[in-house]
C-alpha cells in the first residue's frame, strides 16, 4: 500500500510516528517534541501506522492502544515481530492494559494518559538513550569480537603453518622426481631417434634390437611408469589441501557484514575443522557426521566461524587434558548436525575431562577461564553464548561428566527462504 504523504526525511535526524486516533493528541505530542528536531509523521490508527512503517525506517513509534481497525496491541506486536523501532504506548485505559500486557506485546515503555508534554519527552529520551547503549554495547560486542577472533588465529599460527608447509615439501619432492624422471625419458626418446635415423641409413653397428635392449634399463622405467603418477596424484591432493586451508582462512579471517545471510552450516564446520586441524589431529580423531540435507541458516556466517571454532579448541584441550590422566593414545571429537523441528542443532561432543561441577555455573561468564596463561582470556565461550542467544535469537546450552566427556549443544531457529 502507498502512502503518497510521508515527509521527506533527513537521516541524520530521529525519526517518530505518532499513532492516534484523536487529532488533539497527535498535536500534543507533536508540540512537545518538535522543539528537539525531531521529525514527525502521524496515523490515525494501526491499519495506517504499518503501512507507513513497511515504506519508511522510524527509530521510535508511539501509538495509542484502543483505536478502530487495528488496535495499539496488535500494532505492536507486528513492529516487535518485523520491525527495528522502538514503541511508546498510550493508554487511558490503565485498568484494562496494565504496564506487563502492554511490555509484554512488544512496546519498551508505556505513558498513562493525560500525560504532560514534559513527560512524553522524557519517556522519548530515556528510549533513545536506551538504544544509543545498546548500540554501543553492539559495537564493542562485534569488536571485541573481531579482535578474540585474531587472537585465535594468531594462537593457530604455527599449526596453520605446519599444516601448509607439510603439503609443500612434499609437492617440492614429487616435482623434483618428475623432473628428474622427465630428463631420463628425454634422453631416452633422444637416443630413440638416433636410433631410428641410424636405422634408415643402413649405418654400420650392432643390431638395433641389441642396441635398444642396452639402451634401456627396464628396472628404471617400469619404476618412473609405477610411481610418476603416483607422484602427480599427490602433488594435485597437496595443491588441493593448501587450496582449502586458505579459502577456510579467507572465509574465517574475513571482517564480515553485520546483516545475516542464508548460510551452509556445514561448511563453516569443515572451515573450523581445517583451520584448528593441527590443535587436535595429535591427540583425538575427529569425527564430523553432519547432515547433508540441512537447510541453510540465517544467520552471520562470520560470528558463527568463531563459535565453532572455539568449540573445537576447547574440545582438544579437553582431550589433551584428559590423555594426561589416562593410557588412551587417542581421544574423539564428534561434530553433528541435524534439523530439529523448527531449529537447527549442532552438537560438539569430547571425550575430554568434563566440566566440574564447582564451575558449571561460570563458564559462560566473560574472562572466566581454568586456561594456563597464553591459552586464551576466557572470552570464548561468553562470546559464542552472546553470539548464540543475543544475536541469533537461538540457545547453547551442555551436557558433561567428569572422566567421560562433554557435549555443547547450539540450536538454531530456522527461518524458510520466502
Amino acid at each position: 500500500m502507498s502512502n503518497n504523504n510521508l515527509p521527506v526525511f533527513n537521516s541524520n535526524q530521529v525519526r517518530i510516528l505518532i499513532v492516534d486516533d484523536e487529532p488533539p493528541i497527535r498535536k500534543l505530542v507533536a508540540r512537545a517534541l518538535e522543539p528537539e528536531g525531531y521529525e514527525i509523521c502521524f496515523a490515525s490508527d494501526g491499519e495506517e501506522a504499518f503501512s507507513i512503517l513497511l515504506e519508511s525506517f522510524f527509530d521510535i513509534v508511539i501509538t495509542d492502544i484502543v483505536m478502530p481497525k487495528m488496535d495499539g496491541t496488535e500494532l505492536i506486536k507486528k513492529i516487535a515481530e518485523y520491525l527495528p523501532a522502538d514503541v511508546i504506548a498510550m493508554t487511558g485505559r490503565i485498568d484494562e492494559y496494565s504496564y506487563d500486557h502492554i511490555v509484554g506485546a512488544g512496546a519498551c515503555d508505556f505513558v498513562q494518559k493525560p500525560f504532560g508534554p514534559g513527560e512524553i519527552l522524557l519517556r522519548v529520551k530515556r528510549v533513545l538513550r536506551e538504544r544509543q547503549l545498546k548500540e554501543d554495547l553492539l559495537k564493542s560486542h562485534k569488536e571485541l569480537a573481531q579482535s578474540q577472533k585474531f587472537e585465535s588465529l594468531g594462537q593457530l599460527s604455527a599449526g596453520i603453518a605446519h599444516e601448509i608447509n607439510t603439503p609443500i615439501q612434499y609437492i617440492a619432492d614429487n616435482v623434483a622426481f618428475i623432473k628428474d624422471s622427465f630428463q631420463d625419458l628425454n634422453e631416452i626418446l633422444s637416443h630413440l631417434k638416433s636410433l631410428s635415423g641410424s636405422a634408415r641409413n643402413d649405418s654400420p653397428g650392432p643390431s638395433l634390437p641389441d642396441q635398444i635392449r642396452s639402451m634401456l634399463n627396464m628396472d628404471d622405467l617400469e619404476y618412473m611408469a609405477e610411481e610418476m603418477p603416483k607422484a602427480i596424484d599427490q602433488t594435485l591432493e597437496g595443491i588441493r589441501n593448501i587450496r582449502n586451508i586458505v579459502k577456510a582462512m579467507k572465509d574465517f579471517a574475513h571482517p564480515g557484514k553485520t546483516e545475516h545471510v542464508y548460510t551452509d552450516l556445514n561448511q563453516c564446520i569443515k572451515n573450523a575443522a581445517i583451520i584448528s586441524k593441527n590443535e587436535w589431529k595429535y591427540i583425538a580423531d575427529l569425527v564430523l557426521d553432519l547432515d547433508e540435507t540441512l537447510p541453510e541458516a540465517f544467520c552471520n556466517p562470520g560470528e558463527l566461524n568463531q563459535v565453532f571454532l572455539n568449540l573445537i579448541i576447547n574440545a582438544g584441550h579437553a582431550v589433551s587434558d584428559q590423555l594426561k590422566c589416562d593410557s588412551s593414545p587417542k581421544g574423539k571429537i564428534k561434530i553433528k548436525t541435524q534439523k530439529l523441528g523448527n531449529w537447527i542443532e549442532i552438537a560438539v561432543s569430547d571425550t575430554g575431562a568434563g566440566i566440574p561441577e564447582d564451575i558449571k555455573s561460570k563458564i559462560f561468564n566473560p574472562f572466566f577461564t581454568t586456561k594456563e596463561i597464553g591459552k586464551g582470556t576466557g572470552q570464548g565461550l561468553a562470546i559464542a553464548r552472546s553470539v548464540v542467544v543475543d544475536r541469533h535469537k537461538g540457545e547453547i546450552e551442555f551436557e558433561t561428566a567428569q572422566g567421560k566427556g562433554t557435549t555443547f549443544f547450539i540450536r538454531l531457529p530456522l527461518i524458510t527462504r520466502e
